[in-house]
This record gives structure tokens, C-alpha cells and sequence, in this order.
């Protein structure tokens, strides 16, 4: 063990997270046992009780740390907005997808947490949804979008289809005709914002 760093609390609890996100990710959180997440960390089972209690509070320091970026960034575009924005939702689409773009291990580790039945950092997920659905329920109230479809399932849906790309990318990959990040999001945009457009 490397006894100088389990001296510095933050450091420590630093590399525990980083060992734990790269097990989690490679092995999903049933597969990964104390064991490993200690020799990967570099400290003792009893430390990472410390600092975490249990793994299923590793896991969910774990998840909170990969996503809070992005909650933090997006939770201010949408409490930060001046009222009905059309606009904001297609701006919503496109940093969801980037967000996703650029960290292909957080995409991973949403699919194991959505396989494993997992919904304990549900609270960040329905805090966005929530702001998100509201907006999009403002912007139908002034016209800008149809009215006649569940706010929240419209922000549901570009969740939904954002994740799914990157969840399947290696899948779909050799579809005929199949497009890359830009293309595919540029082809998103256009039938999900046509889509709710007014009659």
C-alpha cells in the first residue's frame, strides 16, 4: 500500500473513485468485489468503508461523480432561462449528446446501471427532467411548440434516443447507409424538432 497517500484524505478518496469507475465500467457493479476495488485503489477494504461505508455507497459516489458535470451545467441553462424558449430544448439535445460523445465510459456505466436495475441517483436524473419538462411545457403554453404531447415525454424521448445511440453504436455501426455522430444528431434534431412544431 502506498501509506503517504492514505495520509491525504481527498487524494485517497480520489483514487478510490477513479479504481472504482474503471471496474465499474469494465464489469458493472455486481461483477466487482472489494478485493479488487482495494488492490486497484491501492489501500485496504477498511478504507474504502471509511470513506464510503459500503460499496453500494461506492457506487453511487461513483455515479453522481460521472454525471455531475453535466447535471450541474444543464441544471443552470434551464433554471437560468428567460421563459418560453423553443430553442432551449434543441440546445438541451445537443449538449446531452456531446456530453455522451465525449465520455463513452459514463455511457457505459449508465448501461450497467440501467441493466442491473439500478435507479438510486434517480434524484439528478428527475431534478433535469423535471426543469427540462417545465421549459418545455412554457414554450407550449406560448405557441412555440404543439401542445398535445406530455412535456415530459418529450424531453424523455431525446434522452431516450441519445443514450440508445451510444449504448448501440458498435451495433449499428455497418448498417448500410449509416451515419456518424454529427450526421446521425443533425437527422435527430430535424425530426424531433419538426416533429413538435405547431400545427
Amino acid at each position: 500500500m502506498n501509506e503517504p497517500t492514505t495520509r491525504d484524505p481527498e487524494l485517497t478518496r480520489a483514487r478510490i473513485l477513479q479504481a472504482a469507475f474503471d471496474l465499474f465500467v469494465e464489469k458493472g457493479f455486481a461483477a466487482v468485489t472489494m478485493r479488487e476495488l482495494a488492490e486497484g485503489s491501492g489501500v485496504t477494504k477498511s478504507l474504502i468503508h471509511h470513506h464510503f461505508g459500503t460499496k453500494d455507497g461506492l457506487w453511487d459516489a461513483v455515479k453522481e461523480l460521472a454525471f455531475a458535470r453535466y447535471y450541474q451545467d444543464q441544471k443552470e441553462d434551464l433554471e437560468q432561462a428567460d421563459g418560453a424558449d423553443s430553442d432551449l430544448l434543441s440546445k438541451s439535445v445537443v449538449r446531452y449528446f456531446r456530453f455522451l460523445a465525449e465520455n463513452p465510459k459514463v455511457v457505459r456505466l449508465f448501461s450497467w446501471a440501467h441493466l442491473e436495475g439500478d435507479s438510486s441517483c434517480s434524484h439528478m436524473d428527475a431534478e433535469l427532467v423535471g426543469l427540462g419538462a417545465e421549459r418545455v411545457r412554457q414554450a407550449q403554453q406560448a405557441g412555440q411548440l404543439r401542445d398535445d404531447v406530455n412535456p415530459t415525454h418529450v424531453v424523455t424521448t431525446f434522452v431516450n434516443a441519445c443514450t440508445q445511440w451510444f449504448a448501440t453504436c458498435e451495433h449499428h455501426a455497418d448498417w448500410p447507409g449509416m451515419g456518424n455522430n454529427e450526421q446521425y444528431l443533425e437527422d435527430f434534431l430535424k425530426i424531433f424538432m419538426r416533429g413538435l412544431q405547431p400545427d
